[in-house]
């Protein structure tokens, strides 16, 4: 039979086991937490990462930028404060482009005596207001003839009828009612203001134009072919500049052959940076991920490419040089510090790392020659600080 010292140590033992299974599914529950934490902010929070910290106040009090602006968590102290608002004279929000051509309408009197029954002489006019109107699109049928001509000459000479007629200009699609009108403002509802074909379909009923979807997404293939010489001289163009950005992004394609509705496929854009003398922005498409579409993209590229650290930028060549984007680094710790419900925590990284958007803002329309000077005076300090926290971490 066991002693009561040895009851004790056993007791012991088996305390020191329970509190290490106690601490593990603690530190079990705190990581469940945070997760559950960031997928409903994910799911049901607000996406911008906007933050505010009155610590920061001194730093960022006249900054009016991107991760700067405070959010709403729907947590916020219910507690009603009683102030005065004295609510600003209401201004004109809307603007008129200068450019739009301006028609004047002077409005005159029916009765042009005056009381006395002597006759008005006009002296000037009043401005009233500035109004803007819309004229709707319409649609109209051109139906194009070839005129025929004969020469009455030849044919006294010879007997035999000499015709001539004119040539019309080639279609756009061969057999089709398509103009580039029309086709230029079926593209610009599909892509520019995302209206799909079938719920075009209605609306050029309505204008008069019965297309079924089947039409309209063979105009949309042609129109590709028409314009794939200016696509790939852009491309050209694109690859001849020293910067280029990139990215890839999901695209959900609902009826892709070998494909089921939920998988994903990619839309791959390059673009110049702001300041090119020539902006292109460049996009293509891939059923997938992979990184032979990047090399596809990039095969003839020689400069610097800013992009994500997806792997699949592995597989170019010595003649690109990647670097990375300082977003995405703040976007790791920004989820870090929303790892409870409510205003984010500020913590070290990510106040050093809105230091340094801070300082870039301030610096954005500065030529490249003193921006790189007053980075490397007032940035490279920040940047030391940052990576020193990291090792430190």
């Amino acid at each position: 039979m066991a002693t009561t010292v040895e009851q004790l140590k056993q007791a012991q033992a088996q305390n020191r086991e329970l509190l290490k299974e106690i601490k593990a599914l603690t530190a079990t529950v705190q990581t469940l937490t945070e997760e559950v934490a960031f997928f409903q902010r994910q799911l049901f929070g607000k996406h911008s990462e906007k933050i505010t910290d009155p610590n920061q106040l001194s730093l960022l009090a006249d900054d009016n930028g991107v991760f700067t602006d405070p959010e709403q968590t729907g947590n916020q102290s219910e507690t009603t404060v009683t102030t005065v608002v004295h609510k600003p004279k209401r201004k004109r929000c809307e603007s008129v482009d200068p450019n739009l051509p301006i028609e004047t309408t002077v409005i005159r009197r029916e009765n042009l005596s005056c009381d006395h029954g002597h006759q008005l002489i006009p002296v000037g006019k009043h401005f009233v207001r500035e109004v803007v109107h819309q004229i709707p699109g319409r649609l109209y049928r051109e139906q194009i003839f070839e005129q025929t001509y004969k020469c009455a000459a030849c044919e006294t000479n010879d007997g035999v009828s000499h015709l001539y007629q004119g040539t019309a200009p080639q279609a756009l699609i061969p057999h089709s009612l398509a103009t580039s009108s029309l086709v230029a403002e079926l593209l610009y509802q599909k892509y520019a203001l995302g209206t799909p074909l079938y719920r075009q379909m209605k609306a050029w009923r309505r204008a008069g134009l019965i297309l079924s979807e089947t039409t309209m997404t063979n105009w949309v293939i042609k129109a590709a072919t028409i314009v794939q010489p200016l696509y790939t001289l852009l491309h050209e163009q694109l690859l001849t500049q020293p910067y280029l950005q990139g990215d890839e992004t999901p695209f959900q394609v609902l009826r892709e052959v070998g494909k089921t509705a939920q998988s994903k496929s990619y839309i791959w854009i390059a673009r110049s940076i702001r300041l090119a003398a020539h902006q292109v922005v460049y996009y293509t498409y891939s059923d997938n991920r992979a990184g032979k579409t990047a090399q596809q993209l990039y095969g003839d590229f020689t400069g610097v490419l800013q992009c994500d650290g997806y792997s699949g930028y592995n597989l170019l060549g010595a003649t690109v040089t990647r670097v990375g984007c300082w977003a995405h680094v703040r976007r790791k710790f920004f989820d870090d510090a929303c790892k409870i419900k409510g205003q984010p925590t500020i913590t070290p990284p990510l106040k050093l790392l809105d230091q340094m958007f801070h300082l870039e803002r301030g610096w954005r329309d500065l030529t490249p020659t003193k921006r790189k000077e007053l980075r490397q005076e007032q940035l490279k300090p920040v940047i030391k600080q940052f990576w020193q926290w990291c090792d430190q971490a």
